[in-house]
């Protein structure tokens, strides 16, 4: 059984709703809900955490600009 479900990610359409398994194994399929892309778990759970590291580093670069370090 899959669900749709909504997380911090983005598929590269923008959508941020998935559908998945409740409780997704490495080897399950993640399909984007708007444009229909899939990946595996571990491979999609693997780009979203490069995505989330690029956004903490541009967010501490901007906050350390804005107080003044280069």
């Amino acid at each position: 059984m899959t669900t749709t479900t909504q997380v911090g990610i983005k598929c590269s359409c923008g959508s941020d709703k998935f559908e998945m398994p409740k409780n997704p194994k490495p080897s399950d399929i993640i399909t984007c809900a708007r444009c229909g892309a899939s990946g595996r778990h571990d491979q999609v759970m693997r780009q979203a955490g490069q995505q989330i590291k690029s956004a903490v580093e541009k967010q501490l670069k901007d906050a350390f600009r804005k107080a003044g370090f280069k």
